[in-house]
This record gives structure tokens, sequence and C-alpha cells, in this order.
């Protein structure tokens, strides 16, 4: 497929993260084709009959570690980029990113512009780490921010944006997402991929869930 019609193979065991991810690439790439896969396993068997144009692919899998695994992908998609995404990052994590040769990688706490402009310079086959911490890229450069010229590096820790923030308190008074989106001046499909996106990084299970974790964890006043 050509760039305005790619085709993504998303691989990830969460179901609401997932469904939420393809809906934002369907959105931003309307020819696009994206294959989806929850484990290693399925994805190695996805490669065996379609060459996609770009894997996005989280690192903690029910089979494996995808970073670790990463050579078997390789094997069947020399060519093809790969962005890691994971809701935990580290300094460890980056490097072995780096040293598996991944194209990007993207926190799933990043938000939805974030996460666009990744997959667009990955689709370009440009080294994407825009939203991982400066510190964290310094750690796992040996104390050195040794990122390449085409990264951009954020300046702080990843936090929730103001955005996400107003979303989590609209899920904690039970307020569908068509009412969020008019509320806020948003796409219905925007905000359904933000609640999905919020879930998976506060490793809530509903809506409910994420607001009362997001109030655990000092993210919202009660």
């Amino acid at each position: 497929m050509s760039s305005a019609n790619p085709h993504f193979l998303l691989v990830d065991d969460h179901a609401l993260f997932r469904t939420g991810l393809g809906m934002m690439l369907s959105q931003n790439w309307p020819g696009a084709k994206v294959t989806q896969a929850t484990t290693l396993t399925q994805a190695r068997a996805a490669l065996q009959h379609e060459q996609p144009d770009l894997i996005l692919l989280d690192v903690h899998l029910p089979d494996g570690h995808s970073l670790m695994d990463l050579p078997s992908l390789r094997e069947l998609a020399p060519a093809c980029p790969v962005l890691a995404m994971s809701a935990e990052v580290n300094g460890t994590q980056i490097l072995q990113a780096r040293e598996a040769g991944v194209t990007g990688f993207l926190p799933k706490v990043a938000s939805a512009s974030e996460v666009l402009e990744a997959v667009r310079s990955a689709l370009r086959g440009q080294m994407s780490y825009a939203a991982v911490p400066y510190d964290v890229l310094t750690q796992a450069g040996g104390g050195q921010a040794s990122a390449p010229a085409a990264m951009e590096v954020a300046e702080a820790p990843p936090s929730l944006s103001d955005r996400q923030l107003n979303i989590l308190r609209y899920l904690g008074r039970g307020t569908p997402n068509k009412a969020i989106a008019r509320q806020m001046g948003m796409h219905e499909n925007e905000v359904r991929a933000e609640v999905s996106w919020l879930t998976e990084w506060l490793g809530a299970t509903s809506r409910e869930q994420a607001h009362a974790e997001a109030v655990a964890r000092g993210l919202l006043v009660p």
C-alpha cells in the first residue's frame, strides 16, 4: 500500500486500547488496512500472509517480550518499521528498543497528536521517540543525550494533558462519549480513542475504574 493508504499490523492484547488505536488509525488514514493481533504467535501468522507498512507492537504480550522476540518478526518482515508501545517507560526498555533496532518507542500515555506524529514519522522511516521523557533517553544513552537527530525529545516526563484529565472527570460522572465530544468540541471517535488510551494506561477494565484509579493516584481531586 502507499503512504496514503498504509497497512498497519497492530499487536496488543488489551482489547480497549487496541480498538481505540485501531479507530484512530482508520480515522486519520481512511484508506488504511488495520490487521489486529493479540499475541506474538498471531502476529507471526499474519506476517506469513501479508507485509504491512508499519508494525505497532506492544512490548508485553501474553506469549513473550516483544523486544526480545523481535528477531522472529524481523525474519518475516525484514524491511518493515516497528513502533514499540508500552505503558511502562524506563531506560532499560529504551536501550533494549534501540539495540533491537525498532524505529520508535511510544509511551501509552502519549496524547493522540503524539501518537499520530509518531506513526507518521515511522511510516517515513524516521526515528520516533518524541513522547519519551528526556531523562529516560539520557539514562538509556549511558548518561548522555545521544538520541539521533531525527528524534524529538520531550523536556519532561509524560503526564496527563488537561484534555485527558477533563475526559476522566466526565467518566466519573458517567457521561457517554457522544456528550463528552459535544462538550469538549471533539470528534466522538477521538474521545473513544482517548478513553481507551486512558483505561489502558491506568490499568483499568472500565470507564468507572479508570476514573477511580486516577483519583487514587492523585491525578484528580475527588
